[in-house]
């Protein structure tokens, strides 16, 4: 920085022969901002790729502020909140069931995709917890390009193609195949020592569309769309239970932007075939959700006016059983709602003070046709005091409208969606965060910590199970539990941003509480330490990478008297979420080699490469020819699995 000559006139003149300015080269994908974290995906190459694939939303499980991932877990867990609290977008339209299973893939091709936004909270969206969008592209593409990568589980493929000079077309595909060569590997164990346990055969499909057209110099429209189906069939062998799953999610969107308006209308949804067939008793339990919705969004200096309208139509869980003992189950009726937002955000920066604040209200029609309302108001305040950091507060009401539960407390697919009114009330939340950011060694550094707190209401929970629907008298209103909840905690993150080591060490502390009734529980999804860590070693033609993760082990419900009576198994639970599992260990490795730069190269990856058998569950399992009944964990096979893909940009 060049300081001045002075304030008053000056008779003499001040040359410079040259100036040289210095900078770090920034090879850090993960670029952290105000208002949250913005991922490069094009430069994912610099991040650890599992299977070959540079997951952005995988990634984000190693941030402090979100709940590791476990093996068959799917699910987003955002500083104690559930799962369907979170918005999971493209484009800002959501998209249901952004998860494959296993944990081992996002919804999202990363080679789609430019960028991957994530924040800890929304102020848009009628959501309590976070949100993770992928923005739509802004610059036009003037020459075909693509990428391709092919490895030993999937296989994926992205064509960039001009439409004339002002449009072009992204149009992607993905493919798992994982069966092939590591069916053996995709089942669980128990601890009985004379049973298969469960085999489980998995794959999936998913296609994106882009379509981006700049008619003037102020227009600018954009059709996204997005197709997913993923089959599931599994056996368990403990009961002779053999359960199938087939669900698709989808999305249809257009976009214009016509100066300082933007608009969006679109189409979403998520549909679940779920079927158990077990002692000559047969069990089918649909569900589905979808969306049509617009939205109107003008910026006027520092004001942002954004108004949406969303009609929703959902089926709950509709269970229908034949066969064996079977009763007559009340069919579950679909519903339909209407979900309207005004919302209204200002935003400003001084010298030294950056603010913004709104206030947002809902309208909601249930299916019931009552309706319900909310204001929310939020406040986001920044004191930036440079080289020393700077300090953030915030303070913000949500409400929520939708709802995602079900039999497992893992994301998983048997799990739907229902709406507000007739079983439950809207949720609320009421947060409350303090955070420091500070970045150091010339911006090679950044160390940042948030502390947070949630008071939640309208929570809910499925106490239910499959011998529910053969024992009769099934009803959704009696499987549900509710009542409140509140979480708090701390996270902390040192990361380096440039050279060629980089990536990031994290930990979290957290608790996720829920209260049904007059007692207070852990949730299922609460983890109270977290340690996580992102290290990437970038040679040129070589770059390594580690992932890992160290985690207290989950809450469970343990079973603490077991009775066999006859044919019939007799169950004395425990508190609800009185023990926890082991605790949770996995370290990932990968390693690329650049056959020619930024262009193709081989991966080579590890998954659990110190062959932990972590625990996924406990589980009672029965031997009529011992006349026993024994209780103990399930843990999953899938350990210590090396692959190789190829990858090359074109």
């Amino acid at each position: 920085m060049l300081s001045g000559v002075g304030a008053k006139a000056q008779t003499d003149s001040l040359y410079l022969d040259s100036t040289t300015i210095t900078a770090r080269r920034n090879t850090s994908v993960v670029a952290m901002t105000p208002k949250g974290v913005t991922l490069d995906v094009e430069k994912i190459k610099y991040l650890p790729s599992l299977f070959g694939n540079g997951d952005p939303l995988g990634f984000a499980h190693y941030l402090p502020s979100m709940t590791a991932q476990t093996e068959l877990e799917s699910g987003l867990y955002i500083q104690g909140s559930e799962h369907s609290q979170n918005i999971v977008s493209s484009g800002g339209v959501p998209i249901y069931g952004a998860a494959h299973l296993l944990g081992l893939f996002s919804v999202f091709n990363p080679s789609h995709y430019r960028k991957m936004n994530y924040s800890t909270w929304t102020p848009w969206a009628n959501r309590l917890g976070g949100s993770i969008d992928m923005p739509l592209p802004d610059s036009l593409r003037t020459v075909t390009s693509g990428e391709l990568s092919a490895g030993l589980m999937s296989a994926q493929g992205t064509l960039r193609v001009p439409i004339g000079k002002k449009a072009w077309a992204g149009i992607s595909a993905r493919r798992s195949y994982m069966n092939m060569l590591y069916g053996r590997f995709l089942t669980m164990n128990d601890e009985s020592g004379d049973s298969e346990g469960t085999a489980i055969r998995y794959g999936f499909t998913d296609l994106n569309l882009t379509v981006m057209w700049e008619p003037s110099g102020v227009d600018r429209l954009w059709l996204d769309a997005y197709w997913g189906n993923d089959a599931l069939d599994g056996g368990e062998s403990f009961y002779s239970v053999n359960a199938k799953a087939a669900w698709q999610n989808g999305m249809a969107a257009l976009h214009w932007k016509h100066g300082a308006l933007e608009q969006s209308a679109w189409w979403t949804g998520y549909r679940l075939d779920f079927s158990a067939d077990w002692s000559g008793v047969s069990a089918a339990m649909p569900s589905w959700l979808h969306t049509v919705g617009y939205r109107a969004q003008l910026g006027l200096g520092d004001f942002q006016l954004r108004a949406e309208s969303a009609f929703h139509n959902a089926q709950p869980q509709n269970p229908s059983v034949s066969g064996g003992y079977a009763v007559d189950i009340v069919p579950e009726p679909q519903q339909s709602a209407l979900e309207n937002t005004l919302a209204a955000h200002w935003a400003h920066t001084w010298e030294h003070l950056q603010a913004e604040a709104g206030l947002k209200g809902s309208l909601y029609l249930s299916p019931e046709r009552e309706w319900l309302h909310g204001v929310d108001p939020y406040v986001n305040i920044g004191w930036n005091m440079y080289r020393f950091g700077t300090v953030t507060a915030r303070l913000q009401m949500q409400h929520q409208y939708l709802f995602r539960t079900g039999m497992t407390d893992m994301a998983m697919p048997t799990e739907f969606w229902l709406l507000a009114g007739r079983y439950t009330k809207p949720q609320t939340s009421k947060n409350a965060a303090l955070g420091y950011r500070v970045s150091f060694g010339g911006g090679a550094w950044t160390f940042e910590t948030e502390a947070y707190y949630r008071l939640l209401d309208g929570q809910i929970e499925y106490k239910g199970n499959l011998m529910d629907f053969v024992n009769g008298g099934y009803s959704l209103d009696e499987q549900l539990l509710k009542g409140t909840g509140r979480a708090y905690g701390v996270n902390v993150q040192l990361s380096r941003h440039s050279g060629a080591f980089t990536g990031w060490i994290a930990y979290a502390y957290g608790r996720s509480l829920r209260t049904f009734g007059s007692m207070e529980f852990p949730s299922a999804h609460e983890r109270l330490h977290e340690m996580d860590a992102v290290l990437s070693w970038d040679l040129g033609r070589w770059t390594f990478g580690l992932t890992s993760i160290l985690a207290t082990g989950l809450p469970f419900t343990a079973t603490e008297h077991l009775y066999l009576m006859g044919q019939k198994v007799i169950a004395w639970y425990g508190p609800h979420n009185g023990r926890r599992m082991r605790t949770y260990f996995r370290t990932d490795l990968s390693a690329n080699y650049w056959i020619k730069p930024q262009r193709s190269g081989i991966n080579v990856s590890v998954y659990n490469v110190s062959g932990v058998p972590n625990e996924m569950y406990y589980h009672i399992w029965l031997n009529y020819d011992k006349r026993e009944v024994s209780y103990g964990s399930v843990k999953m096979n899938l350990r210590f699995m090396p692959t190789v893909s190829y990858f090359c940009k074109f």
